[in-house]
């Protein structure tokens, strides 16, 4: 029977010892509902209705202390509650630190609890930036704008700075309305975005340096108990250390792998020393048994895994190898086509000669080229050059440096050999030239060691090089030549014998190599097809003298035919520019001026009427213009040079223009 039953079947007699055990079983009922963790509600109707009951006012008033003293056992129980349950936060964050090894993933979980102790709406964790030197949010829950979540706070605003400066915590009833800290525009506006109001923070504190702030918030007007503040220091305080372990770690970690990756090139290192000191051991090996330059460039290129050639001293490439089963595209070979290329591994040679060491280049994207120069006692001697992808170790230079030492060895061996052999074909020219010949036979004997028949047709060509190129034009020319030519330099000039039946190859590669992009100044004269070996005298005699004609009329990076220029080489002779071109001004002179004058051809239409023995009909085809107007041009050709028709005249007047056509400054203007 409840207190309100027992109450009603009384309320008729009502004498005190009823109404006073009417208060002792409210009593009862009460500390049943304490016993079963009612709430607040529950004890508020419990006292509304006793006071509706109990009349006499002792009995009032033991009710009324009766449910005051509830009220006191439920708060202490509910703060007793809070206690545990803040402390069993406290141990499962412990736990965390143990067992989460994602600093994120505790940071989260300890705001995430300090917003469940408190029952707050938000919980954040801010950290302290001390590059920027402000506090920025690293953990949050429960916040919903995004102009918070994002907030910096300057060290000397907001309760961050004032919990930076005191080290200790803060809490505020209506952080709007307080002025225990120093408010900022940007951070205001973002508390009032989220619509924060009362808020407690407590520092994350590692010795004595403030690392940032655990606070949580309401947005409605809330006091902090001194135990609220206690526990939320103890999470911060876990906080700190979460995040100091962290660090510890993190920098642990960093030494173990520096520690590890020291090891690992100490290691790599090791080995390759090991590697470089085999290497040098086969490479001598190599060159004390004979091995040519090819077996050099191949062992390098085995030992380093890349593609490695050897430029001559003319800066062409003469020697290849490649590591088996190693690819690199483009290859060396193709990519030492590109001008630009050439440019940068002519600079590297220059630095490498003057510096001793190796010097790199990166051709393409992904491709290192080394360049190595090889010198001799006479100077530059070539270069090694290595294509790789990727550049190579220190280790892996020095052995590409030693096997351009051990190349250039093998390279001196092989220049003696050449010497020797260029010694041999330079008196077997000068023999082939010379005006008292040797018999047929001994001049045979000695051209057919060197390759070259001479009881077949050859022929002879002769160049000369501006600036005392000699040696460079033939380093480049060789290895582009016929085996059987015959090519030295004599006398100031490269001559060359070879067989007829290769003179479109050695000409082609005479061009293609010093007249087309080279930086030489070349001319050349090469004869016909010479049968009888006794006529190779003469022969030699009228190229010269046709390089001196060519010279004359400043032709350049030319290879012209013998027979063109032999008869006004044979009349000019021993003559030079200047006596050139004042043969031709005497002769036809007036007819060159008025060419200028009037951008006219005179000149090519006289020689074309001299050429055609001063036919009109087909001087005037051979021009493509009419017969009518060929004559109007020879009337004026008439009025200019007065009487040319006669036969010495005419003569004089031939050769002058077709000495101008050769100096290539005749007009070629058609009508």
């Amino acid at each position: 029977m409840t207190i309100a039953q027992s109450t009603t079947s009384a309320s008729a007699d009502a004498p005190s010892t009823i109404q006073a055990m009417d208060t002792i079983r409210f009593q009862a009922e009460l500390f049943g509902l304490l016993r079963n963790g009612a709430g607040t509600g529950e004890l508020l109707q419990l006292q509304k209705h006793g006071e509706e009951v109990v009349r006499e006012p002792e009995q009032r008033r033991l009710l009324a202390e009766s449910v005051q003293a509830a009220f006191s056992i439920q708060k202490l129980q509910a703060i007793q509650l809070q206690r545990e349950k803040g402390l069993l936060a406290v141990l499962e964050t412990a736990q965390d630190l143990t067992a989460i090894r994602d600093l994120e993933l505790v940071l989260q979980a300890i705001v995430r609890r300090a917003r469940q102790i408190f029952a707050t709406d938000i919980g954040y964790l801010t950290n302290y930036d001390r590059v920027r030197n402000d506090f920025y949010i690293r953990a949050t829950d429960g916040a919903t704008s995004d102009r918070f979540r994002n907030v910096r706070v300057p060290p000397e605003h907001g309760i961050c700075g004032h919990v930076l400066k005191h080290k200790t915590p803060y809490h505020c009833t209506n952080y709007m309305q307080d002025q225990g800290f120093i408010h900022d525009n940007g951070i205001d506006l973002a508390i009032a975005e989220e619509g924060v109001c009362s808020l407690l923070g407590a520092p994350l504190m590692v010795g004595n340096h403030c690392i940032g702030i655990l606070c949580v918030c309401d947005r409605q007007p809330r006091s902090h108990e001194p135990w609220e503040i206690s526990m939320l220091a103890t999470l911060a305080a876990q906080a700190a250390i979460a995040i100091e372990n962290a660090r510890l770690f993190q920098e642990t970690q960093v030494a173990l792998q520096q520690v590890s990756q020291a090891n690992a090139m100490l290691h790599q290192q090791t080995t390759e020393i090991a590697d470089a000191a085999e290497a040098h051991e086969q490479m001598t090996k190599l060159a004390a048994r004979g091995g040519t330059v090819t077996d050099i460039l191949q062992m390098v290129a085995s030992l380093l895994g890349g593609e490695v050639a050897l430029l001559n001293e003319a800066e062409q490439l003469s020697y290849h190898a490649s590591a088996p089963q190693v690819a690199i595209a483009p290859p060396l070979s193709k990519l030492f086509q590109d001008i630009a290329v050439q440019d940068l591994v002519h600079k590297a040679l220059t630095q490498s000669r003057l510096s001793g060491q190796s010097q790199t280049v990166e051709p393409a994207p992904g491709l290192v080229l080394k360049i190595a120069a090889i010198t001799g006692a006479n100077g530059l001697l070539g270069a090694m050059l290595m294509l790789s992808r990727g550049a190579i170790s220190d280790t892996q230079v020095r052995t590409f440096e030693r096997g351009a030492l051990v190349a250039g060895v093998a390279l001196l061996s092989e220049e003696r050999s050449k010497h020797a052999l260029s010694s041999r074909s330079i008196a077997t020219i000068r023999s082939l030239v010379t005006w008292q010949q040797e018999p047929a036979s001994v001049l045979q004997a000695l051209t057919e060691p060197l390759g070259l028949d001479l009881n077949s047709p050859v022929r002879m060509m002769v160049l000369h090089i501006e600036s005392n190129h000699l040696e460079y034009a033939l380093r480049r020319l060789r290895p582009r030549l016929p085996s059987s030519a015959l090519m030295e330099p004599l006398d100031g000039l490269i001559v060359a014998v070879y067989a007829a039946r290769h003179a479109e190859e050695t000409e082609t590669a005479v061009r293609s190599t010093l007249m087309q992009g080279s930086r030489l100044s070349v001319v050349g004269v090469c004869s016909d097809t010479i049968s009888q070996v006794d006529t190779l005298p003469q022969c030699f005699r009228s190229l010269k003298r046709c390089i001196d004609v060519l010279r004359a009329l400043k032709r350049d990076n030319e290879l012209v035919s013998e027979p063109l220029f032999s008869m006004y080489a044979l009349l000019f002779e021993q003559r030079g520019t200047k006596d050139l071109n004042s043969f031709i001004q005497a002769s036809v002179g007036e007819l060159i001026s008025h060419d200028l004058r009037r951008n006219t051809n005179l000149c090519g239409t006289l020689l074309a009427y001299l050429d055609e023995s001063q036919s009109f009909k087909i001087a005037a085809a051979s021009l493509d213009i009419h017969v009518n107007t060929l004559r109007q041009r020879l009337e004026t050709i008439d009025h200019l040079l007065g009487n040319w028709r006669n036969g010495s005249k005419t003569l004089e007047i031939h050769m002058a223009l077709r000495m101008h056509s050769l100096n290539g400054s005749m007009s070629r203007v058609t009508d």
